[in-house]
């Protein structure tokens, strides 16, 4: 099956050489990666030139489309659809902030080529923030309770694949891109799949204000996306939720279960924020504010696990130019 990788970003000078990197590296039997698309939204920093340096390097073909304005994920998304590959068989829609593990890719064409009714599938998250911490803590948690939650009812982000031909376009309004797809999806006919043997890396945030402001907005597009459509992301059937969570805190040793109850706690916050924000002014996360604090990708966990591939990115950070600033 012919891919297609989508990378909507906005000033990801750290990481997006070593996302384009992993993606290069993929190793693939029955996917066929043909082209990696880069849809770069008001960068300011170094961004650009990171990925032309990729454009010169072997390997995959890079497309670079660039806007001078950022409007969002979801429009960029939507620039990415009106020039996609008319010669492809799956899109994979893939967060700037990553690192791809290799087989990633192949194992989410795997359910398209074996069920043809599956219309979207995704990829584990698996975060790289240190242990100890509270918010380090906090964010392994929430993750691990995505992860149980979508073994029983698919909650797909971070890096997801659809059928190509199924969807040419995400509502704008939309601040919840990958649950607006499941939407879509699932109101065409297609069923969602989680696929948990393919992991991606990404990075919490390490400060209590982004922590906050990125659960608030995703809590409030995921309101949104039902007052709309009627669709409700599992995440938010609480019977299920409730029963996961008391089982997850069952399991865990007695030093984390502070830090875990803590994790519910902001999480219930951002959910009651999230609300508020939906019922007065959703517009102000279309276009949500940078978490510098996720951009931190690599660390020595990851370069244990792939030594080779981050070999040379810094020095290739290092030794570009001064960043243009595009005009707006």
């Amino acid at each position: 099956m012919r891919v297609s990788v989508a990378v909507p970003v906005h000033n990801e000078e750290a990481n997006i050489g070593i996302l384009i990197d992993s993606l290069r590296s993929q190793k693939m039997r029955r996917a066929e990666l043909v082209e990696i698309v880069v849809v770069a939204s008001g960068c300011a920093d170094r961004t650009l030139e990171v990925v032309r340096d990729r454009q010169l390097r072997k390997g995959v073909p890079v497309r670079l489309i660039e806007e001078p304005v950022r409007r969002g994920k979801v429009a960029a998304i939507n620039t990415y659809l009106q020039h996609c590959n008319p010669r492809i068989g799956a899109i994979c829609l893939c967060s700037g902030d990553l690192l791809v593990a290799p087989e990633a890719i192949e194992r989410l064409v795997l359910p398209f080529i074996h069920h043809p009714d599956i219309g979207m599938c995704g990829a584990r998250p698996m975060p790289t923030n240190g242990h100890g911490t509270f918010l380090g803590e906090a964010t392994r948690f929430l993750w691990n309770m995505h992860h149980r939650v979508a073994l029983e009812a698919p909650k797909l982000g971070e890096m997801v694949m659809v059928r190509a031909g199924i969807v040419n376009g995400l509502p704008p309004e939309s601040s919840v891109d990958e649950a607006s797809l499941e939407q879509l999806i699932t109101t065409a006919g297609y069923r969602l799949a989680y696929v948990p043997e393919a992991i991606v890396h990404n990075h919490g945030p390490e400060t209590l204000r982004e922590f906050l402001r990125q659960r608030r907005r995703i809590a409030a597009g995921h309101y949104w996306l039902y007052d709309v459509s009627g669709y409700k992301v599992s995440t938010m059937n609480m019977p299920r939720l409730v029963r996961l969570t008391l089982s997850e805190l069952f399991d865990l040793p007695p030093q984390l279960k502070a830090f875990a109850l803590g994790a519910i706690g902001l999480e219930v916050l951002s959910r009651a924020l999230g609300y508020f924000d939906f019922k007065t002014n959703l517009d102000q996360h279309v276009v949500w504010k940078v978490s510098h604090t996720t951009k931190s990708v690599v660390n020595d966990q990851v370069r244990a696990l792939y030594p080779e591939l981050l070999s040379d990115l810094e020095v290739v950070v290092e030794n570009l130019p001064a960043a243009r600033v595009a005009a707006t």
